[in-house]
């Protein structure tokens, strides 16, 4: 019972802060503005398989219908996927490789060439070298597919916040 006190205790301060939600509307209407702006986001396609996986992940997130009718911004995603090779054993090699991602992102409005919002996404996943090189190969796809899945939720995360707020629309 102590940890419901607790859960409401929170939510005043929330409520004291200024605080809004940002895909529904609070008691006074406000908020709730970032999914019709997500789906006004055309994201340009973004190079190799898991340029292609982070692409489809932030389109079924900012956009499930698909490609956005009546598009007003541009998402410029580039990625860089870098391997670092963790437990070295006696013989020198690997058996573990962590995968380092890094998304560079730019929000343009269509037709500009300035960015209005823009910044970097990074995460790290890993997976274990196997005997079989099959098992290897699905670890790897796994591991990027993992990866691709937590920058898409940062990205998307972070622009339906700018998108929210008042000045950007």
């Amino acid at each position: 019972m102590w940890w419901s006190r607790l859960v409401l205790l929170g939510l005043f301060v929330l409520a004291g802060c200024g605080w809004q939600p940002l895909y529904g509307r609070n008691s006074s209407g406000e908020g709730g503005d970032a999914a019709p702006q997500l789906a006004t986001v055309h994201i340009q396609p973004i190079a190799d398989r898991t340029g292609q996986q982070l692409y489809n992940m932030l389109r079924d997130r900012m956009n499930p219908q698909g490609v956005p009718a009546d598009p007003q911004y541009d998402l410029v995603v580039t990625l860089k996927e870098q391997a670092v090779q963790q437990l070295i054993q006696q013989n020198q090699t690997a058996s573990r490789i962590n995968l380092n991602f890094t998304a560079s992102y730019q929000l343009f409005p269509r037709g500009q060439q300035a960015a209005v919002f823009q910044g970097q996404a990074r995460t790290t996943t890993s997976y274990d070298l196997l005997v079989d090189p099959y098992a290897s190969v699905v670890s790897a796809d796994d591991a990027k597919r993992r990866g691709a899945q937590s920058l898409a939720d940062e990205i998307s995360n972070r622009l339906a916040a700018f998108l929210a707020q008042p000045s950007s629309s």
